[in-house]
């Protein structure tokens, strides 16, 4: 019957078997593996390296995939030059102290036959950061001897076309593969899509649970806000509404009264200059006739030269003097502004 190795045998493994790991994470039934130098965050897929004296930082609710700084060989040939006629598997199951700071991590196993590089992963479930270094134990791995015939397998890990991650080195992606394009109807789901987001948070646990009762809580905070913010939105539309209202027809009632003034106005500055002109133009066409008549006349009884300029100048100096004060009666009746 299979057996499982204990820490005395665990010791011939190292070297060989076990390949760059250390005898002091050996446990009285298993070794202690490493946080090796590949990392993969799931959440953003990128892949990063670690190197001594550097720490892994992995957010609350983010998984990572990460390789052991051991290499594991239970290939027959390497595992029979210690146990003739036998074969080695393992089990990979979390250190209790991960799980009591919050880490979740899936047990799993390593078949007989495989060689490679170890890829596991975490989820951190905690509310804090979880910080590992370079090199610190982080899982633990948990050999069985295979002595009897019936517990060897026919095949060994890597002699099947399916062993995809045999002689792996660093983070092997996953090798699964499903169709590109499926069709809706040979898919089976829940109606998952279909729940409230708020109830799935509060079913969760914490601390999503207290995330989905604050958001429910402030949820309510928001549509109080919203209705006062809906009647305000509303009461500012109104008053704008009727001060712009009122000023539209303010505005046309003064613009009707400023054309009725200016209209007016005009009409009575055009009315008075009309007649003023019209005043003016005849005293100075009339005049004009006059003149003539009346230097005709001083020539006939023989007044020459000097005498008739100065006759002229003082006739003409009259119709200036009746042109302007014709001109001053003109602008006191026009209309004033407080008219």
């Amino acid at each position: 019957m299979a057996r499982i190795l204990a820490d005395r045998e665990i010791k011939k493994l190292l070297g060989s078997v076990l390949i760059d790991a250390e005898g002091r994470y050996i446990n009285p039934n298993g070794i202690e593996l490493r946080l090796g130098k590949h990392i993969r965050f799931l959440s953003t897929n990128e892949e990063k390296e670690l190197n001594p004296g550097l720490f892994l930082k992995v957010n609350p609710g983010e998984t990572v995939i990460f390789s052991s700084m051991e290499k594991i060989d239970f290939t027959a040939a390497t595992v029979k030059a210690i146990y003739p006629n036998s074969m080695l598997m393992g089990l990979i199951t979390p250190t209790t102290t991960m799980m009591r700071e919050g880490i979740s991590q899936v047990a799993t196993k390593v078949d007989a036959g495989f060689r490679g590089i170890l890829n596991w992963g975490l989820r951190n479930g905690s509310t804090k950061d979880l910080l590992i270094q370079y090199g610190e134990p982080i899982f633990k791995l948990t050999i069985f001897l295979l002595e009897a015939p019936d517990e060897m397998p026919d095949l060994s890990y890597g002699e099947r076309e399916t062993d995809r991650y045999q002689d792996a080195s660093g983070i092997v992606r996953s090798a699964r593969r499903i169709p590109a394009d499926i069709p809706k109807k040979d898919i089976v789901s829940s109606s998952f899509d279909k729940l409230d987001p708020k109830k799935q948070l509060r079913e969760a646990g914490y601390p999503f649970d207290h995330i989905g009762t604050e958001l429910v809580a402030l949820d309510g905070k928001f549509e109080i806000v919203s209705k006062d913010v809906m009647l305000l939105k509303d009461q500012f539309k109104k008053q704008t509404d009727e001060l712009s209202a009122k000023i539209v027809s303010e505005t046309r009632t003064l613009s009707e009264k400023l054309n009725g003034f200016r209209q007016s106005f005009f009409e009575r500055v055009d009315a008075i200059f009309d007649k003023k002109f019209l005043r003016v133009i005849g005293i100075i066409t009339g005049a004009i006739p006059v003149m003539y008549a009346g230097i005709s006349f001083l020539q006939a009884r023989g007044l020459r030269g000097n005498v008739l300029a100065f006759i002229a100048a003082i006739v003409g100096v009259v119709i200036l003097a009746i042109t302007y004060f014709l001109s001053r009666q003109h602008k006191s009746d026009m209309p004033s502004n407080g008219s």
